[in-house]
């Protein structure tokens, strides 16, 4: 069981659903990034939490970009 999986399992007892995202650059010959993502139970809430998590985030950045440099 990798690490990931331990701690999905353990959030799992105390939410209703869990989504778990993870990168690591992976140096040496095979080089770059590797990524994992791992989710447990509801399937719809954790779409619909990520959806809604994007969506906010990209408004976040869209709205730092149209303010003026002194704004910030």
């Amino acid at each position: 069981m990798t690490n990931v999986q331990k701690a999905l399992d353990m959030l799992g007892e105390h939410f209703d659903s869990v989504q778990i995202l993870c990168t690591r650059y992976n140096g040496g010959d095979d080089g770059g990034t590797v990524n994992i993502s791992r989710g447990t139970r509801n399937w719809f809430a954790r779409y619909g939490q990520m959806k809604e998590w994007m969506i906010r985030e990209d408004e976040t950045s869209k709205e730092s970009r149209r303010k003026p440099d002194n704004e910030e």
